[in-house]
């Protein structure tokens, strides 16, 4: 049976010696002399009552006035120091001493009033069953005066039972008066030290549940940062494919346009290049976080310059991908920023008229990766197929046309030549005439 506080029940008071949650705490308790004396009540109380009980021993000493009280009083006061760390073994110690030098007629000595803080600790610190002993001892304390002080009334020579009855009565209100006073102190106590050690768990609960809410969203970041790469990779080496595929029959046909297909190959490849290394900046995990100063507006130039890009009425743009654009470029740029709001919302014919997008427009564009045509002019953005595929995935195989536009929140029009396009990829089969899957 131990006599201090349990920690891990939340309705009994947190020791008063509770260590640091981490090591972090350790460190900062170090540095800060105010929650180390907090944090360590064993040593704090030992050096106190250490000091408390030498100083009584020289004061007996250098008055002349050593005896018995002093063999008393000093292990009294001493045993002070163990009183909030072991309420128990303080109240034992404490209150054999005082009946001792009771029963050897010495009623009172100095050490006595350390009694009082023995009873104090047993209510504010210990378990239950301490807190109900040292009230005990308490009382116990109270009636060995009072009878001690009554017969000596009794047998006094001008004494009788009239005073024995008075001074024992009198001195139980004033013990018993004494020992509400210091419970209800040390009820005050153990409900400060219960509150506070509440909060300290719920403080370490928030640092907790803080830290897993930041690893999961740095997870989180991390997998969506490991899909647009994805998307990156397919869509790249599947123009690569396309034009290299393409620019061997143009090579036996037309010699001149194969320089053409080459220069989109290789334009294609770097693009996908540079999408790739800062994707991989992005997920290279670093063993310590950097928490430096971040690059400011007056820094812009020097960034773009290294990113091979450029700032233009206040856009920042890839001269590889709008060079050969010209006046269609400002188009091609709302038609993506529509795109990339609604990835399977291919404007219609009318719209992309209104863009001024005509079907040379929409061909560069294409070739330099920057859109996908598919039939029945259906225009859609180079990672549309990847995102398209991350929903047909969540279907139930095999899935019907129907099921698909629903989930890509299309119409038939760009439903069925997307699909089509995958099937071409081989990324969906064609099991019949209205069932698909995605081949795994």
């Amino acid at each position: 049976m131990t006599d201090g506080p349990s920690h891990a029940a939340p309705s009994r008071p947190a020791s008063p010696d509770r260590a640091p949650a981490s090591e972090a705490e350790a460190r900062s308790g170090r540095h800060d002399p105010f929650r180390w004396i907090i944090e360590n009540p064993g040593t704090v109380d030992l050096i106190g009552f250490g000091a408390a009980a030498l100083l009584v021993l020289l004061f007996a000493v250098g008055t002349g006035s050593f005896g018995w009280w002093t063999l008393f009083s000093v292990p009294m006061v001493l045993a002070g120091a163990v009183c909030r760390v072991r309420p128990l073994l303080g109240v034992i110690v404490i209150g054999g001493l005082a009946v001792t030098h009771l029963l050897l007629n010495m009623p009172v000595v100095l050490g006595d009033a350390m009694t009082f803080y023995a009873m104090f600790c047993a209510v504010a610190y210990g378990t239950p069953l301490v807190h109900g002993i040292g009230a005990g001892a308490g009382v116990l304390g109270t009636l060995s005066q009072s009878g001690y002080w009554g017969v000596l009334a009794l047998r006094d020579e001008y004494g009788g039972p009239m005073q024995a009855a008075v001074t024992f009565l009198g001195l139980n209100v004033v013990g018993t008066i004494t020992i509400v006073a210091i419970w209800a102190l040390a009820n005050l106590q153990r409900a400060r030290v219960r509150q506070l050690a509440l909060t300290r768990d719920r403080a370490e609960q928030a640092v907790r549940e803080r830290e897993q809410r930041t690893a999961l969203a740095v997870a989180d970041e991390r997998a969506r940062i490991a899909r647009e790469m994805h998307d990156v990779v397919a869509h790249s080496l599947s123009v690569i494919i396309a034009q290299a595929d393409g620019g061997r029959f143009v090579a036996a046909q037309k010699p001149e346009k194969a320089v053409e297909v080459l220069g989109t190959i290789g334009e294609t490849g770097r693009a996908a290049l540079a999408d790739m290394r800062s994707l991989l900046g992005v997920l290279r995990q670093e063993d310590e976080t950097s928490f430096g100063p971040q690059p400011g507006p007056e820094q812009l130039p020097e960034l773009l310059e290294r990113a091979d890009l450029v700032e233009r009425d206040g856009r920042v743009l890839d001269p590889l991908r709008s060079a050969q654009l010209g006046p269609a470029e400002t188009a091609i740029a709302a038609l993506e920023q529509h795109l990339g709001e609604e990835p399977f919302a291919s404007p219609s014919a009318d719209r992309l008229t209104a863009l001024g997008l005509g079907p040379e427009e929409l061909a560069a564009a294409a070739r330099l990766g920057r859109v996908l045509r598919l039939p029945g002019e259906v225009i859609l953005l180079p990672t549309a197929p990847a995102l398209a595929m991350r929903e047909l995935a969540r279907l139930p195989q095999p899935f019907t046309t129907s099921q698909a536009r629903q989930a890509l929140g299309t119409s038939r029009r760009i439903a069925i030549p997307l699909l089509e396009h995958l099937d071409a990829r081989g990324w969906t089969r064609r099991l019949d005439a209205g069932h698909r899957q995605v081949v795994r």
